[in-house]
């Protein structure tokens, strides 16, 4: 009787260990796509309103609490009332800022073993572009072009939570605050001939809260 416990005692034992070497590994990578609203804030959002962010994420587990990984982004923002005040034209103007980011996140405990919270956060490389078309109406007016380009540092702090939808899949929502500092005052546009021009930018940072939603593949 004493031995078949203890035969009992190790397989029991054996089948919980395979079921965690499980749960980890389906959670040891995560990749995926998600997709979010950015809202400008500040000066900046006095001339850009706010557009969509599309977002490619991958993610190794090192353990059952922290994770560490890598995101690219691209948003694609319009433009705000500040651009309609000219009678002689109007302006077609557009705000784009792609981005590559390192990322650390810490997983808390909760009651559902399916539902993930965590809290984030993402550094890395900004790049801003604002292209901007002024098209005349008036016969003493000439049709413009200007770019402007700027290559930046930033952060990004987030909180959020995956829940697992089945053994490979899991839904992810978000809150970020993206912030890019230190734009200087003038910088340089090119027209559509290649000449420069300096410009105002009219702002020293970018603030960006979002709410983003996505798709996550766990193996």
């Amino acid at each position: 009787m004493r031995f078949k416990s203890i035969v009992f005692f190790l397989l029991a034992n054996c089948i919980v260990f395979v079921g965690k070497a499980q749960y980890y590994k389906d959670k040891e990578v995560l990749a995926g796509a998600s997709v979010g609203y950015q809202y400008p804030m500040g000066d900046f959002g006095d001339q850009a309103k706010g557009g969509p962010v599309f977002r490619l994420t991958g993610q190794m587990m090192l353990n059952k609490k922290l994770g560490v990984g890598a995101e690219i982004a691209y948003s694609l923002l319009g433009q705000n009332d500040f651009w309609n005040g000219s009678h002689l034209g109007k302006y077609d103007v557009n705000y784009d800022i792609a981005s590559v980011q390192v990322k650390g996140s810490y997983y808390f405990d909760s009651w559902d073993r399916e539902f993930r919270p965590y809290a984030s956060l993402a550094f890395g490389y900004f790049h801003y572009q604002n292209s901007i078309k002024f098209i005349s109406t008036s016969g003493g007016s000439i049709n413009q072009k200007r770019t402007v380009k700027e290559n930046k540092v930033g952060l990004t702090p987030i909180v959020g939570f995956l829940y697992h939808l089945s053994s490979t899949w899991s839904f992810d929502m978000n809150l970020r605050y993206t912030y890019i500092p230190d734009f200087p005052e003038s910088v340089s546009a090119t027209d559509e001939y290649g000449e420069t021009y300096p410009y105002y930018l009219g702002f020293k940072n970018i603030t960006l809260p979002e709410l983003s939603i996505g798709l996550f593949y766990r193996f």
